[in-house]
């Protein structure tokens, strides 16, 4: 049995999570009921942050919706570190929020990816995923400067053509 489980947990890592596909934000609703919902989690320090607080103040806000266990998140984590590098100061944000149950792995997970943007975890108290109906992770939400949703899942070619301004 306890073969039978490494295997599968060996199989989750190489395999993953499975994400939704792209959805360009005009397929999910008209242009006035596109603007962004706002979300308040804790930070690793205990503190409250809010999606609000962060949009606004650069041009762009990438929403990345992840977890430690979560062997697609992990993957994609370097690919965001390079996207982040690679911008301008006050062009492009990422707000990380945590799918985790489990706070100790959150923290463990943080401190071995070195994330240098903020980073939030959902809990009883603070449910941010269902604002998103995030159904699968990772899960990003990109929005612009006045709140509207550029777009869902989006490929990295895509996030980086509306960085670039391609």
């Amino acid at each position: 049995m306890r073969k039978i489980l490494i295997i599968l947990a060996a199989a989750l890592m190489i395999v993953g999570c499975t994400k939704k596909p792209a959805q360009p934000a005009e397929e999910q609703a008209p242009a006035e009921e596109n603007l962004y919902i706002n979300f308040t989690a804790l930070t690793p320090e205990g503190t409250e942050l809010s999606l609000s607080d962060l949009i606004g103040k650069t041009d762009y806000v990438l929403v990345d919706f992840w977890a430690s266990w979560c062997g697609p998140c992990r993957r994609f984590i370097p690919v965001l570190k390079e996207m982040y590098a690679g911008q301008p100061e006050g062009h492009f944000q990422i707000f990380s929020c945590s799918v985790d149950q489990d706070p100790i792995a959150w923290q463990v997970a943080l401190n071995e990816e070195q994330m240098p943007w903020p980073q939030v975890r959902e809990d009883a108290e603070h449910p941010c995923s269902d604002k998103y109906d995030v159904q699968f992770i990772p899960h990003t939400v990109l929005i612009d400067k006045e709140g509207h949703i550029l777009g869902v899942n989006l490929e990295e070619p895509d996030i980086e053509a509306i960085l670039f301004g391609e």
